[in-house]
């Protein structure tokens, strides 16, 4: 799961925010800066909190060349929170919950018509929510963190994490996306990579393994 670091705005420490060292943010892949992200979209998931999530609106979009085939049904959105727990002898821990859940591609053009001007002849837009038979368990997650509200005073992370798989086809190797979220609904939807190619988000290896050459035919 990706975490990116970014500087919360100031907040109640019970809140479920992005903090100093794990941002909640959605990527597709491992970035190894925050400056990765546009600087408008972290100004706006500084507000990002677990009180006000509403999992059933999320989405997550990802624009690609028609080179790039991503594999639907591997797609999966990891959600965790956690917080800093004081121990009786006066040191801390972390206590974590953590879930992994599918991802259901939406084809409708409700769906897409608020990434209609990212479409082109030379993109393909791909959007997904959360699978509904999934929602019943971070809804339980989410009652359980929001439970912790008033027990302390500790730390409070909010991550999400999304992570693609698929093939590139033969021909010109245009691997650069551009993913975006929207967390509310409704809601515009925010870059969180912009361009980027994926040989630069992902080892040489790993990017290999994700992306292999698809079947000829």
């Amino acid at each position: 799961m990706l975490h990116l670091p970014a500087s919360p705005a100031p907040r109640r420490r019970s809140a479920f925010r992005p903090a100093a060292a794990a941002a909640a943010a959605l990527a597709t892949l491992a970035l190894a800066a925050c400056g990765s992200i546009p600087v408008s979209s972290l100004w706006q998931l500084r507000r990002l909190n677990l009180e006000t999530l509403d999992p059933a609106a999320l989405r997550a979009a990802v624009v690609h060349a028609p080179a790039l085939q991503l594999d639907s049904n591997a797609l999966q959105l990891t959600v965790s929170v956690s917080r800093t727990v004081r121990q009786p002898n006066g040191s801390t821990a972390t206590e974590r919950l953590e879930e992994t859940l599918p991802l259901q591609e939406l084809h409708s053009t409700a769906e897409r018509s608020p990434l209609a001007g990212y479409d082109g002849p030379q993109a393909v837009v791909q959007v997904w929510r959360i699978d509904p038979a999934a929602l019943p368990r971070l809804q339980a997650l989410r009652t359980t963190a929001l439970a912790w509200k008033g027990t302390d005073d500790g730390k409070r992370e909010l991550g999400l994490g999304l992570e693609l798989a698929g093939c590139l086809h033969s021909g010109p190797r245009n691997r650069v996306v551009t993913t975006l979220i929207r967390f509310a609904a409704p809601g515009d939807y925010l870059p969180i990579v912009r361009n980027r190619d994926l040989a630069e988000l992902l080892p040489a290896e790993a990017l290999k393994k994700r992306f292999p050459d698809c079947p000829a035919g």
